[in-house]
Formats: C-alpha cells, sequence, structure tokens
C-alpha cells in the first residue's frame, strides 16, 4: 500500500475544502455589503419620503390659516383666493410636479427648488431634519387640476422633499374640508326620553329662528320618536318663550326622526367624532383646565374635554367645545358656535345671568351605565351589555334652571365659523 499516496489525496482534499469555504465567505460578504447598500439607500429614500409627507401636513395647515383668515365667509366658504394666488404672475396653475428638481448651494444643501415656472408654492423651501421641503398647491382633478376655480371645496397639494444624502421624493394628497353633520335645531338631545327642563324664567329665550332673524329656521328643541317629543315638551314651562318660524312653545319642540342627518344616530360616529374632535383641538383638557384656555369671539378654538366640566360667570367664548362628562354652564356665560355634550350626555345651565348661546347644542348619552366614555360599556344600553336589545343612546339630559335673560339661538353663521377651525382632511394620498 501507498501510503504517501495517500496522504497526497488528503492534502487535496483539505485544499478543495478551504478554498470552497473561502469562496462562501467572500459570497456572505459580497451579499452582506450590497445588502447594506441596499439598506442604505431604502433609509435614505424614506428619509426623503418623511420630509416630503412633513412638507405636506405643513401645507395642509397652511391651507387651514390662510382660507381661515379670508375676509369674509362668502371668501372661506371657497378656495378660489389661495389657488388665485398659487397661479403666480400669469394667473395660470402650470405647475408641473415631474419637473421639480431641488437646487443645491456650494456646501452641498438645498438652496431651494426649480421646476414649478411662475406658480407660487404654498410652503417655501423649509429646512427640516437635515434635508429641506417646499409644498404646491393646485385645485383638484375634478375640477381641474389647472383651474382657479373651486366648485368643491378641495384641491390637491404636492410637497417635494430631499434628504441630507440627494435622495428625492415627491407625495400629492388630494384634500377637503368635509363640513360636520348639520345641525337639525338649536338644541338637539338623542336617546329615549328626552329629558329637557327649560326652566320658568320669563326673561330667557329659546329661538329657531336663523341668527335670530325671521327666514331659515330650526327647531328649538329637537328629540327622536314621539316618546321623546312628548317628554320633551313637559320641560316647556314658559311656552311664550319660545319661538322658531312663527311657532310658539310646544310647537317648537319637533321629532326629527325623519330629518336628521343619519350620522347623528351611529353610536360608532359619535366615537369617531369625538377623536376627530380631539386630535384637532387647539386645546385638550379635562375639569382642570382653565376658562382662559378656551376660545373667545376673536379667538375661536377647538376645545375637547375629558370628564366634567364648567364655563364660569362672565366668561364669553366661541369656537367647538366637546364635554365627555356634565358640562355645566354658568347663567352669565356665553357662547359662540357649537357645544357637543357627548358622552355622558349631561347639560347644566343654572345661575342668573344674560349670557348668549348662540350656534347649536347637541347632548348624546353614549358613555352606557358607568358614565365614563371609552369604557366597554358605551352604548351598551341600561344593561352594560354590547350585543343585546338595548344597545343605543341612553336619556340625554338638557337643564337650563338659570334666571335672567340669557337667550339659546341657533345661527349658522356661527356654526360655520366652526367648520373653518377644522383642518383639510386628507381625501386621497399618492406617492409619486
Amino acid at each position: 500500500m501507498n501510503r504517501d499516496a495517500e496522504r497526497g489525496s488528503s492534502l487535496v482534499l483539505a485544499i478543495f475544502v478551504l478554498v470552497l469555504i473561502t469562496g462562501m465567505g467572500a459570497a456572505l460578504l459580497f451579499v452582506t455589503e450590497t445588502e447594506m447598500k441596499m439598506s442604505a439607500v431604502d433609509v435614505r429614500a424614506k428619509r426623503a419620503f418623511f420630509i416630503s409627507e412633513a412638507g405636506l401636513e405643513d401645507a395642509r395647515e397652511t391651507l387651514r390659516v390662510e382660507n381661515l383668515s379670508d375676509p369674509s365667509p362668502a371668501d372661506r366658504d371657497t378656495l378660489d383666493d389661495e389657488l388665485v394666488s398659487a397661479a403666480g404672475a400669469n394667473g395660470t396653475l402650470d405647475f408641473d410636479p415631474a419637473a421639480l428638481k431641488p437646487l443645491y448651494a456650494a456646501d452641498g444643501s438645498v438652496a431651494g427648488f426649480t421646476g414649478y415656472g411662475d406658480d407660487l408654492p404654498i410652503k417655501t423651501t423649509t429646512s427640516f431634519d437635515g434635508g429641506a421641503y417646499a409644498a404646491f398647491l393646485t385645485n383638484d382633478p375634478l375640477d381641474g387640476k389647472t383651474s382657479i376655480n373651486d366648485t368643491n371645496n378641495r384641491a390637491m397639494l404636492t410637497a417635494i422633499g430631499t434628504g441630507p444624502t440627494g435622495s428625492i421624493e415627491i407625495v400629492q394628497a388630494i384634500v377637503e374640508r368635509a363640513p360636520l353633520p348639520s345641525m337639525p335645531a338649536t338644541i338637539t338631545i338623542l336617546g329615549p326620553s328626552a329629558d329637557f327642563d327649560g326652566g320658568n324664567s320669563n326673561a330667557k329665550l329659546y329661538m329657531g329662528d336663523d341668527c335670530g332673524l325671521p327666514g331659515l329656521s330650526v327647531p328649538v328643541v329637537g328629540v327622536i320618536g314621539t316618546g321623546s317629543e312628548t317628554s320633551a315638551e313637559a320641560g316647556v314651562q314658559k311656552p311664550n318663550s319660545y319661538t322658531s318660524g312663527g311657532s310658539t312653545g310646544n310647537d317648537t319642540v319637533s321629532d326629527i326622526a325623519g330629518s336628521i342627518d343619519p350620522q347623528w344616530m351611529d353610536c360608532d360616529y359619535l366615537h369617531d367624532l369625538a377623536r376627530s374632535v380631539r386630535a384637532a383641538a387647539d386645546v385638550v383638557g379635562d375639569a382642570t383646565t382653565s376658562n382662559a384656555s378656551l376660545g373667545t369671539p376673536l379667538d375661536p378654538r377647538v376645545v375637547y374635554i375629558e370628564g366634567d366640566y364648567t364655563v364660569g360667570g362672565g366668561f364669553n367664548g366661541a369656537g367647538l367645545l366637546f364635554v365627555t362628562g356634565v358640562l355645566t354652564f354658568h347663567g352669565n356665560a356665553a357662547w359662540e358656535g357649537l357645544i357637543y355634550t357627548i358622552g355622558k350626555g349631561q347639560f347644566e345651565r343654572s345661575g342668573g345671568g344674560n349670557g348668549i348661546i348662540s350656534g347649536a347644542n347637541l347632548v348624546a348619552d353614549v358613555a352606557g351605565p358607568d358614565g365614563i366614555m371609552w369604557t366597554a360599556d358605551d352604548c351598551a344600553g341600561a344593561d352594560g351589555v354590547l350585543g343585546t336589545g338595548d344597545d343605543g343612546f341612553a336619556t340625554g339630559i338638557y337643564h337650563n334652571n338659570g334666571g335672567g335673560t340669557g337667550d339659546t339661538v341657533y345661527c349658522s353663521q356661527d356654526i360655520s365659523a366652526v367648520e373653518w377651525e377644522f383642518p383639510f382632511g386628507v381625501v386621497s394620498f399618492r406617492q409619486r
């Protein structure tokens, strides 16, 4: 037997295995390096995407602020002024997103963007997170992107973002200001056996005429079902203080089940509305929140309060006030806009005074037997168990026992002013 030959064979096999392992290691190293490079590219792209999204959100808020600053309600009801401004000197929206390019300074930073002709950005070049963004306004496709005439309160926002390494992303969104469901009455009380007490003061007035003027009118008290109508009428203690469209007294209390927007009857919608208000709110607070944080006629605000809340005497507020617990209003307090007491669904007003509530009020008990919003028994009915026959709203409560000359008036102008405070919602979104 030739043992030297066998030793040579083993050496060849060892070298072969070593070469194979070395090759596999080199291949894995190459794959790892490639994946790292691909990952870095992906991170750069995502960073640019997030920067462009930040530009889009900045533009969305800027559009709200610019529209809110329009001098008249008619101007705020359309985006015509904003589109005319965006069109630039030639009066035409000829901006092409495909032509957008960044301009770089000598140090590699973004100095600006080009490719938008004489159109004016709604957000000029803004540094952000090591990169920069800009945003542009055009009309939506339904009206025609180049049109400066808005017919549907929709528009398109385009934002370009560039990261610190030169990566570029462009995003677009169609946005609109979706109106809140219409308010069907000066005071709307949802749920069975509406608990309404208008008090026994001759001095106060309840009016369903729009802004107190003859013409458009709504019921003073709107309820659901004939049973609720009967129970609410029992709270009309001074019939001559109730007026609406020529009607007085109990005739101003109506079953609005056939005319109310169905969304108001959907418990899930009321929860979604609460979330939307909380997300858009200028102030999110609780019982300890100072009245000074609320909106005023010169500075209306969207305010969301979790739990009980009291508006003290002498305070003149404005905007949207959403309270999930018991809302207590002093008789000398005033409000312009919308008051939603949705949750425990209990509004209480007491004390003398001449505070006027102008706009509309809505009360709905969706908190369930425990009286606390956002718990498992919400909209579960008296048994507190979802999925049984008594699911839905419980009895809403609206008591106004204050003396004095305080009026409660329906006013569509004050309601519309609240809607202008809300941001434009995103209808559709895409990454170019």
